[in-house]
């Protein structure tokens, strides 16, 4: 059909039908997938990461099935598609961007930019998504004007276009502040935290990719390819999340972390929350790390790096000239607490 499934159902060539069966397939087995990686990996089943994660994965089996009733006229019911799909496709954009957003604040400092990230995200699920649904209905509907039709074709693309640019903004806003992390770092290149810090930089930038690539298909005016093909892309979108947890909670249990949280290489070993500046906020957003890790696991860091350091490397730095070294150091400081951080949000899960 000329509008490619816009309005109904779509009559296509076998190359086309092979590429919709397999973007549909490949969504539906990483939501099987998903579950059990879900239900065996999370411990505590309670805050906004894991049911946002819930609420995204669980999504996308009514979009991907209701496009499937729609595009091959499996019901005469034109409506009962879109019952599927709009709930779906809520959740499972809406969910992806709150799974973004609940891990946002292990690196970013800033309370006031993390708040307008999620005032964005409600924003544009209601001022974006609710009238989005409304023009996918009227324009199902037998007998819909032309005009309810182009109205639709051009509010879905401004729709793909506005969450583009929103994950856009929160996954840029990730790799900017965890380069800040980093900084150039020449003596501690081989820490295993600044490893994991390069590695979330990296899946943030294929997350954008991801996302262009479905841009791409909006605008090629293949409805029927991009929408089976959007379910795919977040399903593999959150299997890249479990990169990144699994990162962290392999790097909270590795020797190297056992090592750096062993009182007995100093005596002067604190718990985190003593010490972590971001904690109160971390508690806030998630529940509190301290219920969540018990007292004897709790991760603990050296004073003579976080108190005393500083200091001292100061004092040798300007007896010796070395002012480009102090600057390391504290860098070095500032990346150790927000490793530490990183490992303790996500040991209880």
């Amino acid at each position: 059909m000329s509008d490619h499934g816009l309005t109904g159902g779509v009559s296509v060539d076998l190359p086309v039908l092979t590429v919709m069966v397999a973007f549909s397939t490949i969504a539906l087995y990483n939501v099987l997938e998903l579950n059990v990686i879900i239900f065996a990996t999370f411990k505590r089943r309670k805050g906004l990461y894991f049911w946002s994660f819930i609420v995204a994965t669980w999504g996308i089996v009514p979009h991907t099935v209701g496009f499937i009733f729609k595009f091959f006229d499996v019901t005469s019911v034109w409506w009962a598609p879109l019952m599927l799909v709009s709930p779906g496709w809520f959740a499972m954009v809406s969910g992806q961007s709150l799974v973004l957003y609940s891990r946002l604040h292990l690196v970013v400092r800033s309370g006031e930019r993390i708040r307008w990230v999620l005032y964005l995200i409600i924003f544009n699920a209601i001022v974006v998504g609710i009238p989005d649904m409304i023009l996918a209905f009227l324009t199902n509907r037998p007998g819909a004007p032309a005009s309810i039709v182009n109205a639709f074709s051009i509010f879905d693309k401004t729709q793909v276009t506005i969450y583009f640019v929103q994950e856009s903004i929160i996954s840029a806003l990730y790799i900017y502040e965890t380069v800040r992390l980093l900084g150039p770092g020449q003596g501690i290149a081989q820490n295993p935290y600044r490893k994991l810090l390069r590695h979330l930089i990296l899946i943030n930038i294929l997350v954008l990719v991801f996302d262009a690539t479905l841009l791409g298909t909006e605008y090629s005016g293949n409805f029927e390819i991009q929408t089976t093909y959007k379910p795919a892309i977040y399903s593999v979108k959150l299997k890249i999340e479990f990169s990144v947890l699994n990162r962290l909670v392999s790097i909270v249990k590795n020797k190297e972390f056992a090592s750096l949280s062993n009182p007995s290489h100093n005596t002067n070993s604190l718990p985190l929350h003593d010490f972590t500046n971001t904690a109160h906020y971390t508690t806030a957003h998630n529940g509190s790390m301290g219920d969540s890790i018990k007292d004897d696991e709790q991760p603990r860091v050296m004073t003579t790096e976080l108190v005393s350091g500083p200091t001292d490397w100061n004092d040798q730095a300007m007896r010796g000239g070395r002012i480009g070294e102090t600057r390391d150091a504290e860098r070095e400081i500032r990346v150790s607490e927000s490793q530490v951080q990183l490992a303790a949000e996500y040991q209880r899960h």
